[in-house]
């Protein structure tokens, strides 16, 4: 942050903006440090990523895209900036100090509204219960009755929906990139295996070990950091195909009911 002539601060509290990620409803300040600037450009682009890949899933990674701006904007310095349009907006994108902020609705990253319960469920249903979840007249209603067919009672399925989506929520705070943190690797491992036994960083790479427990064996997951554009908070899963008993494995607790995870 040094190294740029700007700064993102909240227009509420006038603290900077830290964080890589915002509500549709906040408001930014620009602050400028170059007497010769006037105006701040940001280039916003569709958020049209797909969530993370099963830890095994050994399909080729997609051939990096050539990302076209939906819209460009001009803000003039010192003004209030209201970031209406849901995308990932990259401020002075033509410089080394661009900054990559993601806009998304609700009260991000906090999960509220029943449109924003059913995407992080990728992890543990099929397309078609997705589809028929998005299509009930209540949402709301139809993944209730998913988590209560999974608990089998209103208590289980409580403390199913507390768990789950507390690690969504937990995900999309620490792991948000240039898109929600519950759709990128470490959120996907996250949600579905919980908190690390412990963490270690040794250069680009990230490891997580998940030590014996009496309802998990011992399993390790290797993050990588990859070059992006939008943020310095991007890391990618090393995949391995053996991976896939324990997923298969973890899924098939939660599935049943399991709020010991």
């Amino acid at each position: 942050m040094l190294q740029k002539n700007y700064l993102l601060v909240r227009a509420a509290t006038g603290k900077p903006l830290f964080e890589n990620y915002i509500t549709t409803s906040d408001k930014l300040l620009v602050r400028d440090y170059n007497p010769n600037d006037t105006v701040l450009q940001a280039d916003r682009f569709n958020l049209d990523f797909m969530p993370a890949a099963p830890p095994m899933s050994m399909r080729k990674p997609p051939v990096p895209r050539t990302l076209a701006a939906a819209q460009t904007y001009t803000f003039p310095v010192f003004d209030t900036l209201s970031l209406d349009q849901e995308g990932v907006y990259l401020f002075n994108p033509e410089a080394a100090t661009s900054k990559g902020v993601v806009v998304l609705p609700g009260k991000y990253p906090y999960v509220t509204q029943a449109k924003e319960l059913i995407p992080p469920l990728i992890y543990l249903t099929t397309s078609e219960e997705r589809e028929a979840m998005q299509k009930a007249s209540d949402p709301k209603a139809a993944v209730d009755d998913f988590w209560l067919e999974v608990g089998g009672t209103q208590s289980v399925a409580r403390n199913l929906i507390r768990t789950y989506y507390g690690r969504v929520e937990m995900a999309n705070k620490l792991f948000t990139a240039h898109k929600a943190g519950w759709a990128t690797d470490r959120g996907m491992i996250y949600i579905i295996y919980g908190q690390p036994s412990s963490i270690s960083q040794v250069g680009p790479n990230i490891t997580w070990i998940y030590r014996e427990s009496d309802t998990a064996p011992y399993i390790k997951f290797v993050f990588t950091k990859k070059e992006n554009n939008f943020t310095e908070n991007y890391y990618e899963l090393i995949r391995r195909r053996e991976y896939e008993e324990s997923w298969y494995s973890s899924v098939a607790k939660w599935r049943a009911g399991k709020t010991n995870l």
